[in-house]
Order: structure tokens, then C-alpha cells, then sequence
């Protein structure tokens, strides 16, 4: 387990003080290290007294041991090839290919699926109608623009999973999977 480098610390703290007015009803990480001090970061500069709560289901994608060995000996293109059974990335092959004692994507979305239920069973809010702040056609540009009563539930997590819980979003009340290619660019092997 990776703690956070020093630019990732550096990276926690400047979020935590561009989040330090932003409402926040509970704060969420994996039970990583890395991810708890990015969280912890948030919660130190928060003008409310949150409570960091952890959920392993929040881990980055299970990989396998032999994965994890490649990626340690940067064989990069095995460690691919592991992962993906030899398939396109994007494919529903890779989608459903589990390496060597490790996670398929698609088991990954489905632990995305079950902490959206969870979050929602554990702080869902009935509103007689939807705040009309989310139903006009243009992206909230800030955290600071969430309507009232809606809660704020702040996840710190990994790179695949963040991506599985989008796409899971994304793909909600559809049939197939849809991929959103999210690229976080704090975040590596």
C-alpha cells in the first residue's frame, strides 16, 4: 500500500483549503492510507467537526498478486495483458475479464453500485420535487452551488474505482455499461 508522495500531500492540503466553506454533510475514503490523508487533509481545514468514516468497499480495483508483481518490475505491457486477457481495454471481454486472484471492472462497478445504495439508504432525503438548481441545463460550477437539502456526501477514493462509480452513475438506468474515458491526472501506478 502507497502512502501519498509529497506533491499528493501537497495536492490533499490545497484541496482541503479550496474545500474549507463547502458544505459537507459526511466524508467517505478507503481504508488506504493514501486516501485517508486526503481525506483527513479536508477534514483538518473544514469549519465543521466531520468525522472520517471508511468503507474498504471504496479500494482501488483488486489487480492480483501477479499484476501487482508486473507493475512492480514495470512490465507494463504484461501486467496489461493480465489484466485485460488480452482484449481491447474498452471491450465487454476486458470488461468481464478477471486477472489472477484480482477484480473484473465490472466487479468493481458493482461495489460502486452497492456504496450508492448504501450512501442513499443512509442519507437519502425525500424532496416533493427536484430542486431546480440540478434540473437547468448547465453544470454546477462549484460545491458551493449544491441546492438545500440536498446532502453532501464527499468520497475520496482511487482512480478505477472513481472511474467504475461515474460510469455506474452514468449508466444507471440503462442496459449496457458506458465508458467515460475520465483520466485523473493526480493519480498513477
Amino acid at each position: 500500500e502507497d502512502e501519498l508522495t509529497t506533491r499528493g500531500q501537497d495536492q490533499a492540503r490545497q484541496l482541503g483549503q479550496e474545500w474549507a466553506s463547502v458544505r459537507t454533510d459526511a466524508i467517505y475514503s478507503s481504508d488506504m492510507a493514501r486516501a485517508k490523508a486526503t481525506a483527513q487533509a479536508i477534514i483538518d481545514v473544514h469549519s465543521s467537526t466531520l468525522e472520517l468514516k471508511t468503507l474498504s468497499r471504496l479500494r482501488e480495483q483488486a489487480h492480483g498478486p501477479e499484476v501487482e508483481e508486473c507493475m512492480r518490475w514495470c512490465d507494463y505491457s504484461r501486467a496489461r495483458r493480465l489484466r485485460t486477457g488480452g482484449y481491447h481495454p474498452s471491450s465487454q471481454e476486458a470488461r468481464l475479464h478477471r486477472p489472477p486472484d484480482g477484480e473484473c471492472p465490472t466487479d468493481v462497478a458493482e461495489r460502486g453500485v452497492l456504496v450508492l445504495q448504501y450512501l442513499i439508504h443512509r442519507y437519502g432525503r425525500y424532496l416533493p420535487s427536484p430542486p431546480a438548481e440540478l434540473l437547468e441545463d448547465r453544470p454546477i460550477q462549484s460545491a458551493n452551488q449544491l441546492p438545500d437539502g440536498v446532502p453532501h456526501i464527499v468520497i475520496v477514493s482511487h482512480n478505477l474505482f472513481l472511474s467504475e462509480l461515474h460510469e455506474a452513475l452514468l449508466s444507471w438506468n440503462e442496459e449496457q455499461h458506458r465508458d467515460s474515458w475520465i483520466e485523473y491526472g493526480n493519480t498513477h501506478w
